[in-house]
């Protein structure tokens, strides 16, 4: 199936904007493309959203990049776009750091401020206290954590697994009431394998697909 003409031609937009060099004006024109394309157009919209990807990259929005790709990944299997993603990713499908230390630090983080932001009714902070006291306990947690021997020892899924098991002590903000939405995502494909192939078919590893770990810009 072809998607209709207003897609392919926001794309060449999108295009002719990235080669002059105008990163903002070709991610607005490649969305609008991406939002043209029904889903039964897989390989059109896996090569919009890998585009888009380009356009974020260039806009330094490397978290909202690999996300785009990630969804790219779905749709299509074998591609440059493929190459371009596992390049870029961790072993938590996260954006690439320069260390393994950091890439850990990056998804303890991702993981303990989704964990309290899911809790929040409007899941998101109140103000810059909240936020600067909340990222210190998590930094704090993690300190003592990283300085553990056996923490050293675990492979990436089973960091995973305790970083998620892990629960921080936060101060009380104002009233909150626990999500039902945040524990149905804990459960989500509760028991499966990390290292195996993802179950929706894009024939990456788990934990760079469905169960990749958020950057901290998609929050």
């Amino acid at each position: 199936m072809v998607s209709n003409g207003k897609s392919a031609f926001y794309l060449q937009k999108g295009l002719y904007e990235l080669a002059q060099h105008n990163p903002s004006r070709a991610l607005a024109f490649i969305r609008q493309s991406v939002e043209q394309i029904p889903p039964s157009c897989e390989q059109e919209l896996s090569k919009a959203l890998y585009w888009l990807s380009i356009a974020l990259l260039h806009m330094d929005q490397r978290d909202l990049a690999i996300k785009s790709l990630a969804n790219a990944q779905k749709l299509r299997r074998q591609s440059y776009a493929r190459k371009f993603y596992v390049r870029h990713v961790n072993e938590y499908g996260m954006v690439k750091r320069p260390t393994a230390e950091l890439d850990d630090l990056y998804a303890f983080i991702s993981i303990q401020l989704s964990s309290y932001l899911m809790k929040r009714p409007s899941h998101r902070f109140n103000s810059e206290a909240e936020h600067a006291t909340v990222l210190k306990l998590i930094l704090e947690s993690w300190k003592q954590l990283a300085r553990s021997e056996e923490f050293a020892s675990l492979e990436c899924g089973e960091k995973l697994q305790l970083f998620k098991k892990l629960k921080i002590d936060f101060p009380i903000f104002g009233a909150y009431s626990t999500a039902l939405r945040f524990k149905d995502r804990q459960n989500l494909f509760q028991g499966h394998d990390s290292a195996k192939a993802c179950p929706c078919g894009s024939g990456l590893n788990y934990m760079q697909c469905c169960g990749r770990v958020q950057g901290l810009s998609e929050l």
